[in-house]
Formats: C-alpha cells, sequence, structure tokens
C-alpha cells in the first residue's frame, strides 16, 4: 500500500509501505477515501527531526475512510461503516475522556506523530495514506451518517476531525454564545473554522482578523461581520473603535505567537475570555505577555489541545442540518501520490492556497 512518510527535514515522500495489520483486539483497518494535510504538519516538514521523527514514519492525522477490519473487541463498528477519526485516537472511557478531555486519554495519541501513543502496539500510523490501523477503534471512531457517508461529502466531513473542531474548541473557551462579539485571531483553516463555529454559537457579531484578503473575504462569506487586515490596521485600536473602547466578549486566538496572544488580550473586554489553540508557542519562547494586562482586566485565558472526539457527533448533526460548509478551507484536491506537492503549496502559499486534501486512487 502507498503512505506519505517523512524522511528528514524537507524530505517528504509517497511510498509502498507494508500493509496496515490488526495488532491489538481494539484495532480497525480504515481504507482511506480523504486525508487532509494539516498546518501543524508542516512544523515536521521544518523541525521533524527536532521533534522526535524518524525516517519512515508515516504521516497525517485528519481522514475520513470506510472500515475493513475490526478487532475482536471492537464494537458499534463493523466492515463497510463510513467513519471520521479525531486527529487524536482514545478509549474514550478513562477518567479524562469521562470529562471530555479525551486528547488527553490514558489510551491515547495522536495519529501520523511521534508524540504520546507508545502504548498503542506498534508505529502510530498516519492518514496519509490509502489504509492504516486505528488503536482504541470503538472510541475513536464516529460514524458518519447515512445522510453524509459518501464520497461526495467527504470534503465537508474531514475537517470535523481537527481544523474544524479545533476551531470549535477556541470558540468555546472563548465564552462565545448568543448574542456575543467575538474577535477570531488568524485566517487559516483553523481561523476560518473559529469564524463558522462563532456563527455556529450564536454570536452576533464576529470580527475577523487575519493577513489576507482573498481569506478575509471567505470568512465573510462564512458568517464574519467585520474583518480587519492586520497589514494595513492596528488591530487592537480598530477593535476598540468598533467596540465603544470595551474590546470583545470573546477572543479566538488560532496562531499562539507572542504577538498574537498579546493582541487576543488587548482586544478582549473586562471579565471576557480568551481561547487559544495555535500551536507557535511550541517553536518560541514564550515571553512578554501582558499578563498584568489579564489580571487587571479579569481576562481568562484557556489555552489547551482540542479533544476533536468530544465534538464530531454535535458538528455532525450541525453539518446534516446544512448549518455549516467547512469544505471551505479546502483550495485543493490532489491524488495521494501528489502529496510532496501539496506539502509544497502550503508551505509556500502557492496559488492561494489554505489546506490541501488528498484522495487516494484519484
Amino acid at each position: 500500500m502507498r503512505a506519505t512518510t517523512f524522511h528528514g527535514v524537507g524530505d517528504i515522500r509517497v511510498e509502498d509501505v507494508p500493509d496496515s495489520q490488526i495488532l491489538a483486539p481494539t484495532d480497525a483497518i480504515v481504507r482511506v477515501t480523504k486525508a487532509g494535510i494539516c498546518g501543524s504538519d508542516l512544523h515536521f516538514l521544518h523541525y521533524g527531526d527536532a521533534l522526535g521523527m524518524t525516517p519512515g514514519l508515516r504521516l497525517g492525522h485528519e481522514f475520513v475512510g470506510v472500515v475493513e477490519e475490526v478487532g475482536s473487541e471492537v464494537t458499534g463498528l463493523v466492515v463497510g461503516d463510513r467513519v471520521v477519526a479525531p486527529f487524536a485516537f482514545s478509549d474514550n472511557t478513562c477518567a479524562c475522556c469521562t470529562l471530555d478531555v479525551q486528547s488527553s486519554c490514558a489510551q491515547g495519541g495522536i495519529f501520523g506523530s511521534p508524540f504520546w501513543g507508545e502504548h498503542a502496539g506498534g508505529q502510530v500510523e498516519g492518514g496519509q495514506a490509502e489504509a492504516l490501523r486505528v488503536p482504541q477503534a470503538s472510541g475513536t471512531l464516529v460514524k458518519i451518517p447515512n445522510s453524509l457517508a459518501s464520497a461526495e461529502n467527504d470534503s465537508k466531513v474531514l475537517p470535523l476531525g481537527d481544523v474544524l473542531s479545533t476551531g470549535y474548541h477556541a470558540a468555546v473557551n472563548a465564552g462565545v454564545g448568543p448574542g456575543s462579539t467575538a474577535v477570531v485571531i488568524g485566517d487559516g483553516a483553523v481561523g476560518l473554522s473559529g469564524v463558522i463555529s462563532a456563527t455556529l454559537l450564536g454570536a452576533e457579531r464576529i470580527i475577523h482578523v487575519g493577513h489576507h484578503a482573498d481569506r478575509l473575504e471567505i470568512g465573510r462569506a462564512a458568517g464574519a461581520t467585520d474583518s480587519i487586515n492586520g497589514k494595513e490596521q492596528d488591530v487592537v485600536a480598530t477593535v476598540l473603535e468598533m467596540t465603544d473602547g470595551l474590546g470583545a466578549d470573546g477572543a479566538v486566538e488560532t496562531i499562539s505567537s507572542n504577538g498574537t496572544i498579546e493582541q487576543a488580550i488587548n482586544v478582549t473586554r473586562p471579565g471576557g475570555h480568551v481561547g487559544i489553540v495555535g500551536m507557535s508557542h511550541f517553536f518560541e519562547e514564550a515571553s512578554g505577555q501582558p499578563y498584568a494586562v489579564a489580571f487587571m482586566k479579569n481576562v481568562a485565558l484557556h489555552p489547551g489541545v482540542c479533544p476533536s472526539r468530544h465534538y464530531i457527533p454535535g458538528l455532525l448533526k450541525d453539518l446534516e442540518a446544512g448549518k455549516m460548509d467547512p469544505s471551505v478551507v479546502f483550495t485543493h484536491d490532489l491524488a495521494l501520490d501528489d502529496a510532496p506537492e501539496g506539502y509544497r503549496i502550503m508551505d509556500q502559499r502557492v496559488d492561494g492556497s489554505i489546506k490541501v486534501a488528498l484522495t487516494p486512487g484519484s
């Protein structure tokens, strides 16, 4: 079978690998029908060696597909079920999972990643492949409802496993709700998902902040009521002007550099909330944050990796009801064998790219 693999910084390949196999009774094998390249995958492209990536590791944590085989202890799934997976697998029964923090599952791990998962019984495979082994399949995989269970809907369902649920997590942590004013910082796939999520949660005003006019236009179509181009405007001053000097009720912060976290704190009103889900803080020292400002304003800061498994069932219902179309984050859909080109397109932002999908067999 074919899979996308890491072979060193800047060296992504698609090559023949051994077929995925059941290694534990809680495993399932999923034939992938569509996968995504995530912005976080680009960190592996640039820093994989430092992050513990080893040559040959199979990449990808965003995928939908069809169950082809199940282990003897798998329940709730049968061969032929069309499923979507969160980016992190989990048993969905441990103490953390019952607290709806499945991303901290004691038996969990992240697909296509060296992080966590040492207990999974073998290499944690990635979803940018023709197929993969899914540990803890019963607690991880979510069956796609019949109305969405088709190749035509894969691009709509796929974002629920990571970018859409992550944007939703940030909006929830930012306290976004009916009638609120939310600032969404970032115009990548998660930022656009934050706009979609703020709309789903009933925000009355959504101020979308980014650096790309074309992406901000997509954000408008997805529900943003206002746009601020950070290259052309002072973001903090503009938000304060829009909100009569008070600030927004919540900030959905999807980048998480020192600069954007500071921005988020400064655009949030006293007593407001900031949801932080970006990964930039992994690659720069967290310093110079205006925590004194947050302290004096009673602003609640809520960073955290998204427990996607918690959100997917509800988001599937919203998708079924036609309340959103998360496929807007995809600007390219390539064959699996073109994955290295997909990484290049996203890394260099070729042709206005936002996010690349990969379709095995296309």
